[in-house]
C-alpha cells in the first residue's frame, strides 16, 4: 500500500472523492487516565472542519454517539458510535447487559474501571496492569453465553451483548466507490481496518498513532506507524490542499 506521501498526491487529485476514516480515543484524542476525560485533540479541531468540508471525513469509535455529536460539533463528519452497534438493547439482552455491568462491578478488583456502554461493558486496566490476566480470565467466563462476544483492547476488555459490529465492517460500508481512502488508529480494535485497507480497489493509506503501549501488530499493519506530532502535520497537510 501506498504510504502517505503517495496517498496525498492522489487525495490532491480526488479531494471531494476521498474518505478520511478515523478512531477517536488515541489517535484524534490523547490517551488518557479514563475515558470521561477525553477529548479531541484542539490542535486538530482547524484541519478537521477543513477537511470535513472539502472531502469525506468518517469518526469509527466505541463512544455513543451523543458523545461524538458533542465532540465533533461545528465539523463536517459521518459519525458512527458504538462501533455501529445498536445503541439501545430490549428483552433479554438489556437484563444481561444489567447484569454483567453488576457482576464486573461487584468480583473484579476495585481497581477495575468498569465502564457501561449502550450495548457493552468496557473493563479498563490502564491504570492497574497486574490484574489483566484477572480480567480476560473473567471474560472468558463470561463469554460462553451465546449473546456475549469479546473484544480485546489497549488495556481494556470489552464485553460486547446482543448484536457485534467492528470497525473493518463500518469501513467496508463507507469506502464503497471512493478513489482514495485513509485510516488511522492506535488499537487492536483497528487493525482488522487496517487490513481491509489493502482489499480495497482504492488508494488507501493505514496509520497508526503510537505510544508505548502501541500492539506490535498493530505497526507491522500500518504503512507508516507515526507520532502524535507527525499525525498531526498529516492531517494539516491534507487541510491545505484543495
Amino acid at each position: 500500500m501506498p504510504q502517505f506521501a503517495e496517498f496525498l498526491k492522489s487525495y490532491r487529485a480526488h479531494a471531494k472523492a476521498s474518505l478520511l476514516a478515523f478512531d477517536f480515543d488515541g489517535t484524534l484524542s490523547p490517551i488518557v487516565a479514563t475515558p470521561d476525560q477525553a477529548q479531541l485533540d484542539p490542535d486538530l479541531t482547524p484541519a478537521l472542519q477543513i477537511l470535513g468540508e472539502q472531502s469525506n471525513v468518517a469518526i469509527i469509535s466505541g463512544r455513543p454517539s451523543d458523545f461524538l455529536k458533542a465532540q465533533f460539533a461545528g465539523i463536517k463528519a459521518t459519525l458512527i458510535g458504538n462501533y455501529g452497534r445498536p445503541e439501545t438493547l430490549d428483552g433479554r439482552a438489556l437484563a444481561l447487559h444489567k447484569t454483567l455491568a453488576s457482576r464486573a462491578r461487584a468480583e473484579l478488583p476495585d481497581a477495575i474501571l468498569v465502564e457501561v456502554k449502550p450495548s457493552s461493558i468496557a473493563l479498563h486496566y490502564r491504570r492497574a496492569p497486574e490484574f489483566a490476566s484477572a480480567v480476560t480470565e473473567w471474560a472468558k467466563n463470561v463469554q460462553s453465553d451465546p449473546d456475549i462476544s469479546v473484544e480485546d483492547g489497549k488495556s481494556v476488555v470489552e464485553i460486547v451483548v446482543g448484536i457485534n459490529s467492528t470497525k473493518d465492517a463500518v469501513l467496508s460500508r463507507l469506502a464503497r466507490s471512493h478513489p482514495a481512502v485513509l485510516y488511522a488508529g492506535d488499537d487492536n480494535g483497528d487493525l482488522a481496518a487496517l487490513n481491509l485497507l489493502r482489499t480495497l480497489p482504492a488508494v488507501t493509506c493505514g496509520l497508526v498513532v503510537v505510544s508505548h503501549q502501541t500492539p506490535p501488530a498493530l505497526i507491522e499493519a500500518a504503512d507508516e506507524p507515526v507520532t502524535r506530532e507527525l499525525f498531526r502535520s498529516y492531517l494539516h497537510a491534507l487541510a491545505g490542499v484543495v
